[in-house]
């Protein structure tokens, strides 16, 4: 696959649909036809959800967010009427059953070995280790055996500077407005351990590159979309529009339930 370089804002919507369809395209091979019951943890606006529900046409979705303003941390209408929309326009709604909850209460009610598949994209980077370690437990718990968990996100090891300097826009509080509570990303090795500990076994793990770098005012629209401070974009200003950002490896993890 040859490096996209995005310097309009205009082009960023493609390019990232782009993105999540290879990684919906490993998802589904991970989690294979048999799935029939599958949740996704923290599936936003059904960036993912979508090009996997399209992968994978005989399995049903329990969709589970708390669709939360990140600037508030107060549910957003507007963020779950986005998902609603989106899965409409594919004609997937009727497949899904939308749960506004924060993952862990809504683990709480549910019953041992309900589901067939357990999974989220971009989740992990969201949580502490303290919460991915309960997060892991609860999956293993809430899967039937032989089921399956997949998780993706951005490797928090930058392979060059472009990477670096993205790195430390969406994490240091000098730059960004939501800075995270513990990474940018868990390392892979934490998650792999995790899922150990846990009970999973033949535990998996594929790097793929993203083969995107966004300069110019397309680097300035995305670092306003995570809600990086103007001040980042103007300190780094000659160099984003000269060499830009690079999106990350993309890490995905599996394992199987024994």
């Amino acid at each position: 696959m040859r490096t996209e370089i995005i310097t309009k804002p205009s082009e960023l919507r493609a390019v990232w649909s782009r993105q999540y369809e290879r990684l919906a395209r490993i998802f589904a091979e991970v989690i294979g036809k048999e799935s029939r019951e599958l949740v996704e943890i923290g599936c936003g606006s059904g960036q993912l959800t979508v090009p996997l529900m399209k992968q994978t046409p005989d399995s049903r979705f329990v969709l589970v967010d708390t669709f939360a303003n990140s600037r508030t941390g107060f549910y957003s209408k507007k963020r779950y009427e986005a998902l609603v929309s989106n899965l409409r326009k594919s004609k997937l709604l009727a497949r899904t059953r939308i749960v506004v909850s924060d993952c862990f209460k809504w683990s709480k009610r549910e019953d041992d070995e309900t589901y067939d598949a357990i999974i989220s994209g971009e989740f992990l980077p969201e949580i502490d280790s303290v919460e991915t370690s309960q997060f892991i437990q609860e999956c293993y718990r809430l899967l039937k055996p032989r089921s399956v968990t997949v998780h993706s996100f951005l490797s928090p090891i930058p392979k060059n500077s472009r990477q670096k300097l993205l790195i430390q826009a969406d994490s240091n509080p000098r730059w960004t407005s939501t800075p995270p509570k513990e990474w940018f990303s868990p390392k892979p090795g934490f998650v792999i351990k995790e899922l150990s500990k846990s009970g999973f076994q033949r535990i998996r793990k594929v790097t793929i590159r993203s083969h995107l770098i966004v300069q110019a005012d397309a680097a300035k629209s995305l670092l306003r979309s995570w809600e990086v401070k103007a001040s980042f974009y103007e300190t780094h200003k000659k160099l984003l529009n000269r060499r830009g950002l690079e999106i990350p490896d993309w890490v995905i993890i599996s394992g199987i339930k024994s």
